[in-house]
């Protein structure tokens, strides 16, 4: 090869690097763990998408509202377990059933 030319692999390996850091291949510059904590720290203190929606469903519904669809939820959970106990119930009380017909008697023969 020539001295003058890149080889494909080169090329491709700082494009690929101007891709990922364009800002530090710019400037030609940078340090990158104090950007990279420079970025962590924004991240941290910028409030998370959970917080973020319970402050706007804080404005939006009054607190009476959110009381009654909490309350709403419980008595939904409740429902669910008491289907559950039903069935649990009825499970049992086949397995009952099908072991007193399953006992077995020895009749013996004179």
């Amino acid at each position: 090869m020539t001295e003058g030319r890149r080889t494909p692999t080169r090329a491709a390996g700082r494009s690929l690097r101007a891709r990922e850091a364009p800002h530090r291949v710019a400037s030609g510059e940078g340090d990158p763990m104090a950007d990279f904590e420079a970025r962590l720290a924004r991240l941290e203190k910028a409030p998370g998408l959970r917080e973020r929606g319970r402050g706007l469903m804080a404005r939006v519904v009054p607190d009476e509202a959110t009381h009654h669809f909490r309350n709403a939820g419980r008595e939904q959970l409740l429902g669910v377990r008491s289907i559950v106990d039903f069935w649990i119930e009825r499970i049992d009380e086949s397995e009952s059933r099908s072991s007193r017909r399953t006992r077995r008697e020895s009749i013996e023969i004179d």
